[in-house]
């Protein structure tokens, strides 16, 4: 990447609504990764990449990403009418094709940082890298407290920048850091200029997407909308911490007093967590209580923010253990 940090991560930008309400775009937020640091800038490119991740999976906008191989694939919907940016992107060499396509016409042009009429700011780029991205726990773990707080409007905007900070600075240390162990290769020259997605190939179904993670793709493919979330009648808050006691004549200790998770506002509690709460306490007094639960999916779909509720529910402490860097795989969440 041969890019400077502040043309890609567009700091001169303004930021996307309603941050741009802000008075800074330093928050008081840092990533695992910032060595030290306790402040963070809010991204405009990073934020209104995550945006339309967002909203692709909510059905609320045009646009759509997707996975060909190892190999991310986005239609990003531009601020100019009847325009796409396109990108097909490897993390594996860092390698970005990109094009603007227009819907109206047909045709597509090249892709450029630079082009600061077309306002490019390489958010497309960022989207086609966020499967990359939430291969780090730390940016999973933020990016669905973060999509809770938006699908619920945003109620908290202070907490919700600071969750922005810290993945804004995720993304930065990764991708600017070589040599960080989880780095994000972004090859784009000095110039800006991306590697151009020829039409030829398009219409070859070269980049069709094997898989679709969020949105319906219209250039690439033609594929049904991936993610339709629907609001549903959710568990207060109130109604679940701590109503979940194994043993009601144990007394926690301050330390482990400390270690109870206390959750988010927004953070809406699932069936599959209340579920084990319930079987977790119905099987005490057998023989073979049940207290070993296998949280199993994908990256994003909550497995970690799951073992912090499930902890809160039983109003237990909450330790998370890693083996070593690297192996997410083996990650182990326990509650005592």
């Amino acid at each position: 990447m041969n890019l400077s940090a502040s043309k890609l991560f567009a700091y001169s930008y303004p930021l996307p609504a309603p941050y741009d309400t802000l008075s800074s775009k330093k928050v008081s937020a840092a990533s695992a990764y910032s060595l030290g640091g306790t402040e963070a800038t809010l991204s405009p490119s990073v934020i209104k990449a995550l945006h339309a991740v967002i909203n692709c999976m909510n059905g609320t906008s045009y646009g759509a990403l997707g996975l060909i191989d190892h190999r991310s694939v986005v239609e990003y919907q531009s601020a100019i009418p009847d325009d796409y940016h396109l990108v097909v992107y490897d993390p594996v060499s860092g390698q970005i094709h990109a094009s603007v396509f227009n819907m109206n016409t047909d045709s597509s042009g090249a892709y450029s940082f630079t082009n600061n009429k077309g306002k490019r700011d390489g958010a497309a780029v960022f989207m086609a890298a966020f499967p990359t991205l939430m291969e780090d726990e730390e940016f999973k773990d933020a990016f669905e407290l973060y999509k809770d707080a938006h699908d619920k409007s945003l109620p908290d905007l202070d907490a919700a920048s600071k969750l922005l900070g810290l993945l804004c600075d995720n993304a930065y240390r990764r991708v600017t850091d070589e040599n960080c162990a989880v780095h994000v290769k972004l090859n784009i020259d000095a110039a800006g200029n991306l590697t151009r997605i020829p039409k030829t190939q398009i219409d070859a179904g070269k980049y069709t997407p094997r898989s679709v993670i969020a949105g319906a793709f219209q250039v690439f493919a033609k594929t049904p909308t991936s993610h339709t979330i629907q609001r549903i009648k959710t568990l207060d808050h109130r109604d679940f911490l701590g109503q979940y006691t194994l043993n009601p004549s144990r007394a926690l200790s301050v330390s482990e007093q400390n270690l109870v998770p206390a959750l988010e506002p927004w953070y809406i509690i699932p069936d599959e967590v209340v579920g084990v709460c319930k079987h977790a306490v119905a099987t005490t007094s057998k023989h073979l209580p049940m207290r070993n639960f296998l949280l199993r999916g994908p990256a994003g779909t909550g497995k970690t923010a799951g073992a912090r509720a499930i902890a809160a529910g039983l109003g237990l402490p909450y330790v998370k253990y890693t083996c070593s860097a690297n192996t997410e795989i083996f990650d182990r969440a326990t509650c005592s």
